[in-house]
């Protein structure tokens, strides 16, 4: 119990420094994830579509 205790005391006198790097991250992470997710789908969709495509020929 002691060393859970000082590990987050220690973060949390240390936040300042580490504090804008997450912040910058998460930013980073907001821009992205809408990006790959609009991919993912259309690779999905496709994906979809060719495997009905196939089941029709046959």
């Amino acid at each position: 119990m002691d060393t859970t205790t000082a590990a987050v005391a220690v973060s949390a006198v240390s936040s300042p420094v580490w504090l804008p790097w997450l912040h910058m991250a998460s930013d980073g992470a907001a821009l992205i994830a809408p990006i790959l997710g609009t991919i993912w789908l259309i690779v999905q969709i496709t994906s979809k579509a060719r495997e009905m495509l196939r089941k029709d020929h046959k």
